[in-house]
C-alpha cells in the first residue's frame, strides 16, 4: 500500500473529518436528527425533534464564495414545534439583509442549547 505524501495527507485528513460526524452534530435533513429545517421562496421552517425545548440559538445562511453568513437568532421554540423565519430576518456582517435572489446560498448551519444545556450542531446543504 502506497503512503500519501504530505499535501496530500492533509487533503484526505480534511475530507475524512467533514464525512464524518461528531458528538450531536448531523445533517438536518435526517428525520432523525434533533433539529430540522426545510426552505421554500420566502422563509425557512425550523422544525425541534429534539424532545425539549431549545432555549437559545443561532440559524446562519452560509453563502458560497468568501462572504461572511447571514445569521438570525433562533427564538425559543417548544418540543416538537416549528417556526417559519423570514429571510428577510437575516443579516450579515455590517447590517446587511439577505436578498434571496442576489445571494447564492450553500449551506444551513443551525446551533441550539435546550433547556438542559445540551448543545446541537447542525449543518446541511441549502436546496
Amino acid at each position: 500500500m502506497k503512503r500519501l505524501s504530505g499535501p496530500l495527507c492533509a487533503i484526505a485528513c480534511v475530507v475524512v473529518g467533514a464525512l464524518s460526524t461528531s458528538g450531536c452534530g448531523a445533517s438536518a435533513q435526517d428525520p432523525n436528527a434533533p433539529v430540522g429545517f426545510t426552505t421554500s421562496q420566502t422563509y425557512i421552517t425550523i422544525e425541534n425533534r429534539s424532545g425539549n425545548a431549545l432555549a437559545e440559538g443561532l440559524i446562519e445562511l452560509v453563502p458560497s464564495g468568501v462572504l461572511a453568513p447571514y445569521r438570525r437568532e433562533l427564538p425559543r421554540l417548544e418540543s416538537g414545534a416549528k417556526r417559519d423565519v423570514p429571510y428577510d430576518l437575516f443579516s450579515g456582517a455590517g447590517g446587511s439583509r439577505f436578498r434571496p435572489g442576489v445571494t447564492r446560498i450553500k449551506a444551513v448551519r443551525i446551533t441550539a442549547k435546550d433547556i438542559s444545556g445540551k448543545t446541537y450542531k447542525i449543518e446541511a446543504p441549502f436546496n
